[in-house]
């Protein structure tokens, strides 16, 4: 059986040349910055909160409201749209404004 639109004989298949990787683009070194940053917040807070010896509540608190701050600026930074950051958006505000509404016990 005979093909009715063969190719060439003489034709080669071009593969795409490599589009870099993640460190390439503007974006991605961007939030590794972004990410490097968190990690020296959040060992400057653990320093801090050590030094000062505060209740469990309190760490929880400020842990949770540097990783949401951190992770908000990733997101932006790594490019995302509106769109597609409005849910984490969403839920992180709704998360820290728990964290920060809630009242410990007196």
């Amino acid at each position: 059986m005979q093909v009715a639109n063969a190719p060439p004989a003489n034709a080669t298949a071009h593969a795409p040349p490599p589009s870099g990787g993640f460190l390439s683009h503007y974006e991605g070194e961007l939030s590794l910055i972004i990410i490097a940053l968190g990690v020296v917040v959040i060992l400057a807070l653990s320093l801090v909160l050590w030094k000062k010896e505060t209740s469990a509540d309190d760490a929880i608190r400020a842990y949770a409201l540097v990783l949401i701050i951190i992770g908000t600026i990733v997101l932006i930074c790594a490019g995302y749209s509106n769109d597609q950051i409005a849910p984490a958006m969403g839920l992180f505000g709704t998360v820290a404004g728990y964290l920060l509404g809630r009242k410990g016990s007196q």
